[in-house]
């Protein structure tokens, strides 16, 4: 690689001729800077064109709608009514999905008041069934079970799992040591408190008082004892037709 020594003067000159590959070098960076500056120069002339050409625009169009005032009346009307049109389109749109949606919530809450009331059904279903059976084995009347269903159900309800239980007044499920009363026992304890729900007991002739039988005929019964019978509970077919019986008797006698 070539090495060379310049000679520069108080003035950072250098002293007579420099060698030719130094000159190029010279040349070569006057020609690149002057390339810039060309550059830059032609960046700042198209910026300030184009803003003279903007403002030159703003100037003309300002001049032509002030001489031009029923024409740009016109333009505006123009521009409001593609607006306003554009405005009833949203507006249309809006109101059709406002529309849309609260169908499709009264459709929801509709279904779901639909589903409620074929679980209540079905819950009300099977709980008669429940209390049917357990009144049934409790020893009540076949007479007595629709109004045992009605009766007993409405002191049933259900927890959050949809399990009866049996409610106090104040609507909180009855304890019997500490624990849930089981429906069978309620059952049995409501027949045991209203007999009239009950059949006769067996081996009493049908249920009446005194050892007497109404079963086959209503041998030496007063009406005294049948209407004691009745008024005991027992509603049963038998225990009417000995009352009337005895009541026939003692007004033929």
């Amino acid at each position: 690689m070539p090495k060379f020594e310049l000679e520069i003067d108080d003035k950072g000159e250098i002293v007579g001729k420099a060698p030719a590959e130094i000159d190029a070098l010279f040349k070569r960076t006057e020609t690149g800077a002057y390339g810039g500056g060309l550059k830059k120069g032609r960046e700042d002339a198209l910026t300030e064109a184009q803003k003279a050409a903007e403002e030159k625009i703003a100037a003309e169009r300002a001049k032509w709608e002030k001489e031009n005032p029923v024409e740009r009346a016109k333009q505006l009307e123009e521009e409001n009514l593609k607006f306003r049109e554009a405005e009833t389109t949203l507006t249309k749109r809006y109101n059709e999905m406002s529309r849309q949606r609260e169908e499709n919530h009264a459709k929801e809450i509709a279904d779901k008041a639909e589903a409620v009331a074929k679980r209540d059904h079905r819950l009300g279903v099977q709980l008669k069934a429940i209390l049917r059976a357990e009144a049934q084995a409790s020893g009540a009347r076949d007479e007595s079970l629709s109004e045992l269903e009605v009766i007993l159900g409405s002191r049933v309800a259900y927890d959050e799992d949809l399990e009866p239980f049996v409610k106090g007044d104040d609507g909180k499920p009855v304890l019997v040591h500490g624990k849930p009363q089981p429906i069978g026992v309620f059952v049995k304890a409501y027949l045991e408190a209203h007999p009239h729900h009950r059949k006769p007991a067996a081996g009493t002739g049908g249920g009446a008082r005194g050892g007497a039988s109404f079963s086959g005929g209503t041998g030496d019964v007063t009406v005294a004892s049948a209407q004691a019978r009745i008024e005991g509970g027992d509603r049963s077919p038998g225990a009417i037709t000995a009352l009337f019986e005895a009541s026939r008797k003692a007004r033929a006698s």
